[in-house]
């Protein structure tokens, strides 16, 4: 669950922020480590459809929006962009583990962001943390001498918020985009989920095949359901959301261990 620490009355952490900060602390994350594993392994990305605060945001805008399908290829391709921000980031969050661990603090280089690198264009975080607090703490421009003062607001602001405009925004063309293509935790769950035990399987007796197509349309994630006709569906983009499942017109897809 994409829950940063920086929320406000913050009971409970999302594990790749619990990952970050330990790391970060040159702490070995054991445990974010093994809830990241065993629930890729066993439910997939369920989370991104059910729980995650963000993906419903998305869903939101989307359903206001007109939706455009992106080429098979292409949203296959761009999924592998989150993988490679997730390495980027573990990279980042190992060298200052590493660094930790040997008396070498690089904290000084991350700024604000050392104990949480990816926080800087993770929208969750700067939706319902950077700007809660913002706001809390009476930050907003009041009249012609706040706006003054806004202009002076670090870059690192400005580029926050315009990665949340686009994050949010761009939904209402593709839905899901940051999900798909950016999310690092969607990209490392995306590896384990096509090997997940509950699976979304799609029965070729009762499926009508390209004469219907009602589920690749509705399907967030732009997988084309159609390509797994008589098997799982093991695309790492599968969220396991089953909207396939609830407008398929022969009951031909099921959920299954």
């Amino acid at each position: 669950i994409m829950a940063p620490a920086g929320n406000p009355y913050t009971t409970v952490m999302g594990a790749w922020q619990l990952m970050e900060l330990m790391l970060t602390a040159a702490i070995f994350p054991f445990l974010a480590i093994a809830i990241i594993v065993i629930g890729s392994l066993t439910i997939g990305r369920s989370f991104c459809a059910w729980v995650c605060p963000f993906g419903l945001i998305s869903d939101i805008v989307s359903y206001l929006g007109k939706k455009k399908r992106v080429s098979k290829t292409t949203n296959s391709s761009m999924f592998k962009l989150s993988i490679y921000i997730a390495f980027i980031f573990l990279f980042i969050d190992f060298s200052i583990a590493y660094n930790q661990a040997i008396g070498t603090s690089i904290y000084s280089y991350f700024g604000e962001f050392y104990r949480e690198p990816s926080s800087i264009i993770e929208p969750t975080t700067i939706l319902f943390s950077m700007l809660f607090w913002y706001f809390y703490w009476g930050l907003y421009p009041t009249g012609l001498e706040g706006l003054s003062k806004l202009l002076n607001y670090p870059p690192v602001f400005w580029f926050r918020l315009i990665v949340l405009i686009l994050a949010i925004s761009l939904n209402y063309y593709i839905p899901r985009w940051w999900c798909r293509w950016i999310c690092p935790l969607g990209g490392l769950m995306g590896i384990g989920s096509k090997y997940k035990i509950l699976k979304v399987y799609v029965d070729p007796k009762q499926c009508l095949g390209e004469k219907c197509g009602e589920c690749v349309k509705v399907c967030p994630m732009g997988v084309n359901i159609l390509d797994f006709i008589g098997k799982e569906i093991s695309s790492p983009l599968c969220t396991s959301c089953l909207m396939c499942l609830d407008v398929c017109p022969t009951n031909a897809i099921k959920v299954r261990i």
